[in-house]
């Protein structure tokens, strides 16, 4: 049990928040700006040798870079009075197994929290950052602009490496979450954390975990070589019944199977809230799962080392110089042949002003003489007729969209077909936040900035705030990059600038 304390450095410890493997998680006050925030203090005898310190100071170093609207900050971290602390986001409200036993999670919204877990997630890939100890006491279910909006604790006591021995992996993961390849010292990527979202999805829909068994040789058991039972669609009326495919491969035992990226899976879930979707979720797709990265050592650089770096930047800076050159004088022959050329004769177009002449008939032929023999019947001894005008291309009916990824793509050359389906989705269903970011992007290049401007309005009455929707969907983030250079827009206050990645940290 970690010894009772009043405060640590200037926070000050109100009440414990919990107790787990690696220390007491307090909710404290900060008494210098008053702000509540969560303290954890770390048992030192809980980490991993060697150097734990050193590590545990350099895995908190690496993941309070991570800014993202569903990941805790990491505001402050250090050691005082002997004992290890982080200090994070205090986030009140339930975790996500005491929320869903409550009953105040519909189906519906538990795909949306669950799609906002993988945007996390998908946030912290890109950075090279797993999290490798989801369950559910580590998603906190807390409130944005009225509408439950999860957030992700401990990044920051995970493993970065991804070639780490499986030990310390279920040392940091709860087993009955954890996918298979953590088990036997395979390398890990982010399609691990995805298969722990997939049970997260299975325990919350149905009441059990798949893999739940007495002591952890039963777990690794069922989760290496059983499936679960399959999921009855007919449960869940209002979700699509391609949910339990959804889950099948969230739950593959080949990562290669599984969704390649947290992006990938939050589409999916998002698109499986609507009861009609049945989309192709057989792998593969052509995305890369994100590289986890290790975090660098400080190391002493020898003699000669700088000079070496920049040896292959210089090699390849000269063979850009050599191919540029070998490029311009290729293009100073080609315009000096094209001068040598005569000019070609010009197009005589006949004017629609002026009646075309008509030829003088010729005089008749002496009837005692025969008629001559026709001597050449080819198009050149004709007289050249006026030139017609070419046919106007025949107008097609625009491409009908059937997916939000299809009107996505659509955006660039057929707007108003993505913006006719993306018309459909936002009243079917409101709630659906990228289809309202879409709907903002479609009007605005049509240039129909007045809709535009209402369709913000109206994201917002939805419980979809501007740049936290922007944030996630990157097409209304550039248009409203751009409406910044070139204002179309009608505000009633500047636009804040689009920066999600460097938010001050108090």
């Amino acid at each position: 049990m970690t010894p009772r304390l009043d405060r640590i450095g200037k926070f000050e410890l109100m009440e414990s928040l919990g107790e787990g493997g690696l220390g007491q998680v307090f909710l404290a006050r900060d008494t210098i700006i008053g702000r509540e925030v969560a303290v954890k203090i770390i048992r030192r005898a809980s980490l991993a040798p060697p150097d734990p310190q050193g590590r545990f100071l350099r895995e908190i170093q690496a993941a309070s870079r991570l800014s993202h609207p569903n990941l805790a900050t990491i505001h402050e971290f250090g050691e005082k009075g002997g004992s290890l602390f982080l200090v994070m986001d205090y986030v009140p409200g339930d975790d996500l197994a005491t929320a869903v036993r409550s009953g105040a999670i519909p189906p519906k919204d538990l795909l949306e929290l669950l799609a906002q877990v993988c945007d996390g997630l998908a946030y912290a890939h890109n950075r090279g950052m797993l999290h490798r100890n989801l369950k559910p006491s580590n998603i906190r279910i807390g409130r944005a602009a009225g509408r439950p909006a999860p957030k992700l604790l401990d990044f920051a006591l995970t493993r970065i490496a991804a070639d780490e021995p499986a030990a310390a992996a279920a040392h940091l993961a709860s087993l009955a979450y954890a996918a298979p390849e953590t088990f036997h010292g395979g390398k890990a990527d982010g399609r691990a954390d995805l298969f722990s979202v997939g049970v997260l999805l299975y325990e919350a829909l149905t009441g059990a975990n798949p893999f739940a068994g007495d002591g952890a040789a039963a777990i690794a058991q069922k989760v290496h070589h059983e499936e679960p039972p399959a999921l009855d669609p007919a449960r869940f009326p209002e979700l699509s019944p391609a949910l339990p495919d959804l889950l099948a491969r969230a739950l593959a035992k080949d990562p290669a199977r599984r969704f390649p990226t947290a992006e990938a899976m939050a589409e999916a879930l998002r698109a499986a809230r609507n009861p009609g979707w049945t989309p192709d979720l057989d792998p593969p797709m052509a995305a890369t799962p994100a590289r986890p990265f290790i975090v660098p050592a400080r190391a002493e650089r020898s003699p000669g080392a700088g000079s070496r770096r920049f040896l292959p930047w210089l090699a390849a800076l000269l063979t850009l110089l050599v191919l540029g050159a070998g490029t311009a004088a290729g293009l100073n022959l080609r315009a000096r042949h094209r001068a040598a050329q005569p000019p070609p004769p010009p197009l005589t177009v006949p004017s629609p002003l002026q009646p075309p002449a008509v030829p003088e008939p010729a005089p008749p032929a002496p009837a005692q003489a025969p008629a001559a023999p026709a001597l050449s019947q080819t198009p050149s001894a004709a007289v050249p007729a006026a030139a017609a005008p070419p046919a106007p291309p025949v107008p097609t009916a625009p491409k009908a969209f059937t997916s939000l990824d299809q009107a996505a793509a659509g955006l660039e050359h057929n707007p108003q077909a993505a913006l006719d389906y993306l018309e459909q989705a936002v009243a079917a269903d409101p709630a659906n936040e990228r289809a309202a970011a879409l709907r903002i992007v479609a009007l605005y290049r049509l240039a129909r900035y007045g809709p535009c401007s209402k369709a913000i309005r109206d994201a917002r009455e939805a419980g979809h705030p501007l740049w936290p929707m922007a944030l996630r969907n990157p097409p209304l983030r550039e248009m409203l990059e751009q409406d910044a250079k070139q204002p179309r827009l009608t505000r009633r206050k500047p636009t804040p600038p689009p920066d999600s990645e460097q938010t001050s940290q108090p």
